[in-house]
């Protein structure tokens, strides 16, 4: 799992996530988010691109609900966009669209973000 800023613009923080998105590619005590950042980054708003996530699995997934609860709890706010085939499918059969902001793209996370959508 490779996540990387793509850019900073405005008030919306915009990550990319590539790879495999398995937690077990991450230490015990890690938070890939954190670590980047600091505990403050929760309560931003993130856009997270994940149009070159090419596996996606269960610890992923729980990784993934952690962040969003993280930026819940902290105020900010978590849009997930352009997600490859893999991670839609994924999301789509754990029936996770009710948990996660979803966009097509990154122009319309950012909307979302800012309220627009």
């Amino acid at each position: 799992m490779k996540l990387s800023v793509h850019s900073e613009n405005g008030d919306v923080l915009r990550l990319r996530l590539e790879g495999r998105v398995s937690q077990r590619d991450i230490a015990p005590n890690e938070e890939p988010l954190s670590d980047m950042f600091g505990e403050s980054v929760y309560g931003q708003r993130l856009a997270l691109d994940m149009s070159n996530v090419v596996s996606l699995d269960s610890s992923g997934v729980n990784w993934l609900l952690v962040c969003q609860k993280r930026v819940r709890q902290a105020g900010g706010q978590l849009v997930l966009h352009s997600l490859s085939p893999i991670a839609r499918n994924v999301i789509k059969v754990l029936n996770l669209q009710t948990v996660f902001r979803l966009a097509d793209d990154e122009e319309g996370a950012v909307q979302l973000l800012a309220g627009e959508a």
